[in-house]
């Protein structure tokens, strides 16, 4: 079967990955059933949203057990990844720690906790003397409530994106960058392939699209609306602006979510910075003097929660993250000869869909899958 993959963000990237490896560990080439598997990606691997994106690994919801459990589930999943590329530094599970202050905040925060623990879920209340240990560096209200998740963490979604594009080819998949995927070629109610932006046709078997946010301008070719929030309506949730510090050597372990701010590692040692109240209003109007203003409050809020802190701000990026309209998955069959996958929190969920989707594509329905159904 000749698989055409649209997208090579983490979700197309781990897809094609699992596609064109053998799954009982056989020689490399052309994956479980002799498949030919093709990616197509505008940029280069893991350049778009899973690159830009805060990146957190985590099933920190209890309000959905269902969902929760699939969300277990996939970082079960990047367990195995991680151990099969032999624990690369793209993956950290450092774990995270969040508080809260007001009231109304810590009362959420308990209940979460207490919630997420009755899951099974690695999920604590500690004091300020644990946070010390956790986290040196950081300062926090002393009447805060403090929680732990010790199992959570992040990815470097470029790094990780480009060694599973990587391996993927050397396992046989072809990975074509620099090409847009710009509509569905279909004949008699079947999608029978893609036209690229230089007005090239690519056939194949199966497409699968796996473009995130680009996903329903694709789709729309063939008729088949995606319910994705819009990016470029006026406050959209959608969009968020994520900046970036020049190396902040011994600032943070992991993850850490205060009320105003939150803050990871990034991959050249600096910081990953994003303020949820910030992202309100960063739609498709926002300005670049905007951005740069977000990138100096962000730098003062980072300064305020770690004394000290001389990092400066290296880079301040838009990132559109396809946000479905009921915030899960979605995933499987739109129409013959096409297979769509796109999801928020597409860093935690990639390699568990890579796999249920690969077995699906390949004649195996995945019960796990049925719940996220596009046509639901």
């Amino acid at each position: 079967m000749r698989i055409l993959v649209i997208g090579a963000g983490i979700i197309g990237a781990a897809l094609a990955d699992r596609l064109a490896r053998p799954a009982d560990g056989g020689r490399a080439g052309r994956g479980d059933a002799g498949d030919t598997v093709t990616v197509v990606e505008e940029r280069r691997p893991g350049a778009g949203t899973s690159g830009t994106s805060y990146a957190w690994l985590n099933a920190n919801d209890p309000a959905d057990p269902a969902y929760h459990r699939f969300r277990t589930a996939a970082l079960r999943t990047w367990r195995d990844v991680a151990a099969g590329f032999g624990g690369p530094s793209w993956y950290r599970l450092a774990g995270n720690t969040a508080w809260a202050v007001s009231a109304d905040e810590k009362a959420r925060l308990a209940a979460r906790v207490d919630g997420l623990a009755r899951l099974g879920y690695a999920a604590r209340l500690i004091g300020p003397d644990r946070l010390r240990e956790l986290e040196p560096a950081v300062r926090v209200p002393g009447d805060a409530l403090i929680a732990h998740y010790p199992d959570e963490g992040f990815v470097h979604g470029g790094p990780a994106a480009q060694a599973l594009a990587l391996r993927a080819q050397e396992s046989g998949a072809r990975i074509l960058t620099g090409y847009r995927a710009v509509g569905l070629n279909v004949e008699g109610g079947r999608v029978t392939g893609v036209r690229l932006d230089d007005g090239r046709d690519l056939d194949a078997d199966l497409v699968v699209c796996a473009a995130g946010p680009g996903a329903p301008a694709l789709l729309a070719t063939a008729g088949i609306t995606l319910p994705l929030v819009d990016p470029s309506a006026p406050g959209s949730a959608a969009p968020c602006l994520v900046a970036r510090t020049t190396p902040a050597p011994g600032a943070l372990n992991g993850l850490v979510h205060g009320p105003e701010l939150s803050v990871r590692p990034a991959e050249n040692g600096g910081l990953v910075l994003e303020a949820d109240d910030i992202d309100a209003g960063v739609d498709d109007s926002v300005t670049a003097e905007r951005i740069e203003a977000v990138g100096t409050e962000l730098l003062a809020r980072a300064r305020a929660l770690v004394p000290g802190l001389t990092a400066k701000v290296a880079e301040v990026r838009r990132c559109v993250r396809p946000l479905p309209a009921d915030g899960r998955p979605l995933v499987g069959p739109q129409l013959p000869g096409l297979y769509t996958v796109v999801t928020h929190s597409g860093i935690t969920l990639g390699p568990y869909l890579a796999e249920l989707v690969a077995a699906e594509v390949r004649g195996r329905p995945a019960e796990a899958l049925e719940p996220y159904r596009p046509g639901r």
